[in-house]
């Protein structure tokens, strides 16, 4: 950026600079973005489980939100005086903790879709069933259903 503001170069300065402000408000955005498909996951998987929904993952989500905003504001600075340099075209230091960010929320997803579609899911309804088998012919065909499950969760 000092090869530019001594040649006076304003429209390349501009440039730079404003495809550098991009660059971080995407990183920033992607971490933002993946943190709120974590929690849309989690409420996801949570409902179908049967269980009880509480603040408690808004909370987290906001909590993580502003843990990695803890980590990327102070490395921010070292992209902006990495970028007086030519060499220093991009944030880079940002880009990768994003990334990271990214890639931890990404894994939590999975988790939770993971969590999901585990037979922990069917249990309430299972219940249901267990308790609408009034005679045993009932009973019997649930008990086959559930070796027919088990059976191909086993192949």
């Amino acid at each position: 950026m000092f090869e530019l503001i001594k040649t006076q170069d304003w429209d390349a300065l501009q440039a730079h600079l404003t495809v550098f402000a991009l660059v971080i408000f995407l990183a920033w955005t992607g971490m933002v973005v993946a943190c709120l498909a974590d929690l849309v996951s989690g409420v996801d998987a949570a409902k179908t489980i049967g269980e009880k929904l509480h603040s408690h993952g808004l909370r987290e989500t906001v909590k993580k939100v502003k843990d990695y905003t803890g980590v990327m504001f102070p490395f921010l600075f070292i992209d902006i005086i990495g970028s007086l340099f030519s060499w220093y075209m991009l944030p880079y230091v940002e880009l990768i903790i994003a990334v990271g960010a990214i890639l931890i929320e990404g894994f939590s997803v999975i988790e939770n879709k993971r969590r999901k579609h585990s037979h922990a899911a069917l249990i309430p309804e299972l219940a249901k069933e267990i308790i609408n088998c009034t005679r045993q012919k009932d009973a019997e065909a649930l008990v086959e259903a559930i070796k027919k499950l088990s059976e191909k969760e086993n192949l």
